[in-house]
């Protein structure tokens, strides 16, 4: 098993708002269901690419839960870690998307979702072997997930695995709640690699408006931090470089799941031994690649992805 991926599955419900007049009331598109999820759409990105890849999460017992472990499974995605719980619904994340492919989110149920159900001894378990770690901060707000990715991530440092943290703050619904500061503080310290938004996650968590400098000053002495800036690229530091890599020129269709395509695409690249630009590189074009279709699960293939690297 190359990597294990840790966090929340849910299915998307993409309504897309139609452009110029507006048209007569049959003539809206009608709404699309997709699977979706951070810490999912990243797994069934890196599964595109090609990438040997476990799901460890929890779903509903209910028809979204199995529509979104189908799309797990139909990525080539492993989901035989994904627990069911009938206590609690599977989420669904109902994403408005403008014209210009920019997009609302609204999260339902916006408490008690189904992701909160994971346990430590499985996500122990399910790492057992793996070449790399991922998790995603979304499970970091609810128990007892947040102490599952926590003890899991802990015990991928100890056995030598590479983990790679996406912050997923959230910031702007939820705020921090009780408790999430200090799980986003220890999630960044046993981590190897972390990633977030330029502007409303890296510099959030460390106060510092230019990303550069935010992205540096979680560097300590041995970690890697990736600010995403979407069209303009991403910046990342390592405690012995920093570089920037610009964008690639898409129609955009629609932005959902950009961040966590860019996460599958440094991470493929990094299992690949790429060096560190090359990989915000590879992240930068699965992103791109991704937006230019619908859903967050509109993920290239390898093929597509050398294709766009070599132009």
């Amino acid at each position: 098993m190359r990597v294990v991926v840790i966090g929340d599955s849910n299915v998307d419900l993409e309504i897309r708002l139609p452009s110029g007049p507006r048209p007569d009331t049959h003539a809206n598109p009608d709404p699309q269901m997709f699977g979706g999820g951070s810490a999912a759409n990243t797994a069934a990105a890196l599964a595109r690419l090609g990438v040997p890849c476990r799901f460890v999460g929890a779903v509903g017992d209910d028809g979204f839960g199995r529509f979104a472990v189908e799309s797990l499974a139909q990525a080539g995605v492993d989901t035989s870690a994904i627990a069911k719980t009938a206590e609690s619904p599977t989420v669904a994340v109902i994403a408005v998307v403008q014209p210009d492919g920019d997009r609302l989110i609204y999260v339902w149920p916006p408490q008690g979702g189904a992701h909160a159900a994971l346990e430590p001894r499985s996500t122990v378990a399910a790492i057992r072997g793996a070449a790399w770690l991922h998790v995603s901060g979304i499970c970091l707000r609810v128990a007892p997930a947040r102490y599952a990715l926590l003890e899991a991530m802990k015990r991928a440092r100890s056995d030598g695995i590479p983990v790679s943290f996406d912050l997923n703050l959230r910031l702007e619904n939820w705020g921090w709640d009780s408790g999430f500061a200090e799980a986003v503080e220890a999630a960044i310290d046993h981590s190897d690699v972390v990633l977030g938004a330029a502007s409303d996650e890296i510099g959030a968590i460390a106060d510092i408006a230019d990303p550069t400098a935010a992205a540096a000053s979680l560097v300590g002495e041995r970690r890697v931090v990736v600010a995403r800036m979407g069209a303009d690229g991403a910046v990342a530091c390592s405690p012995t470089e920093t570089v920037s890599v610009s964008g690639f020129a898409v129609p955009v269709v629609d932005t959902v799941g950009a961040g966590d395509a860019f996460n599958a695409g440094f991470i493929a690249a990094r299992l690949r031994d790429l060096g560190l630009r090359d990989a915000v590189e590879w992240g930068n074009a699965v992103a791109g690649l991704t937006i230019a279709g619908p859903g967050a699960r509109s993920t290239p293939v390898l093929s597509d992805v050398e294709a766009l690297l070599d132009r």
